[in-house]
């Protein structure tokens, strides 16, 4: 039987700094530990730039041999969320809903503020991404947005109340491409308000890199709120993403059925389009 998050106990054997460091060595690979804006290999890795078929199968492969039994261990048969009555609801749960992963980001700033930094990193990561490169389509993609990305979105809120707040450590406002990754949940949510706060620091710490003239931090977070922009464009007209309505067994309504037909599904394969999704970008990677 399930266990809410509350009395939920994580699995020492899998839960701990070996983890948490694999998660970041993993995803980060090739990223010069200073950089400001990621090489182009680490750009193909994340989003699946210019590589064929089979090289983001293996990727994917990867994720899930090395983190696979990580999110199952906190998957939906083992932690139990509550009943889902909308994000105002669970913001003011944000706490509870995240209680087992929120411990983690506490008790390592406790010992060590950049050490909590990292380890919300880590958790990020895991909830956010992994389950984009191993659950993909079906009942795998309903398990990432109603399941992981809820622990995901509650975790970054909850810990953006705690003192200190890890955004706001220089080793997150002044690293870009590490703040687009502690942001992500933000940007995979169906929460306007949410969306408020990535841009808001996306665009400070644009200005900041324009002070600074660094001509390629300020291009990737160019990039970056120009694909936060169109996340939010649907959710000012409809109020949700249509592109997920399928996976969520969500009816579209006429009008979100003409809008997907041109509109960006960001790697969510739609029935109702005859695109070769596989020729395509594979942004859904991480929906950046």
């Amino acid at each position: 039987m399930a266990t809410p998050p509350q009395s939920f106990v994580l699995d020492r054997s899998i839960f701990n700094e070996t983890l948490y460091s694999r998660l970041r060595e993993f995803w980060l690979a090739g990223v010069p530990h200073n950089a400001t804006s990621p090489p182009f290999e680490a750009l193909q890795k994340w989003f699946g730039v210019g590589r064929s078929p089979e090289e983001k199968a293996a990727f994917d492969g990867e994720c899930y041999s090395e983190f696979g039994e990580a999110l199952e261990a906190i998957g939906p048969s083992k932690l139990a969320l509550p009943a889902w009555e909308g994000y105002e609801k669970d913001l003011e749960n944000v706490e509870a809903i995240s209680a087992p992963l929120l411990a983690e980001v506490k008790n390592a700033l406790g010992q060590n503020v950049e050490g909590g930094v990292q380890t919300l990193l880590s958790l990020s990561l895991l909830l956010d991404q992994m389950p984009r490169n191993i659950y993909r389509d079906g009942d795998g993609l309903r398990l990432v947005f109603t399941h992981y990305d809820r622990l995901a979105w509650s975790l970054l809120r909850s810990s953006m109340k705690l003192s200190p707040n890890p955004l706001e450590h220089e080793n997150v406002k002044g690293r870009p491409l590490y703040l687009t990754w502690y942001l992500i949940p933000l940007m995979h949510c169906e929460h306007l308000p949410s969306h408020d706060i990535f841009l808001e620091y996306a665009q400070n710490c644009r200005l900041t890199f324009l002070e600074k003239q660094d001509t390629a931090a300020v291009e990737y977070m160019d990039r970056n709120i120009e694909f936060e922009e169109k996340h939010i464009e649907p959710l000012k007209l409809f109020g949700r993403y249509p592109h997920r309505n399928e996976a969520l067994g969500r009816k579209c309504t006429p009008e979100e059925e003409a809008y997907l037909q041109t509109a960006e599904t960001f790697g969510v394969k739609q029935k109702q389009k005859d695109v070769k999704e596989d020729e395509k970008q594979d942004v859904d990677r991480s929906e950046l």
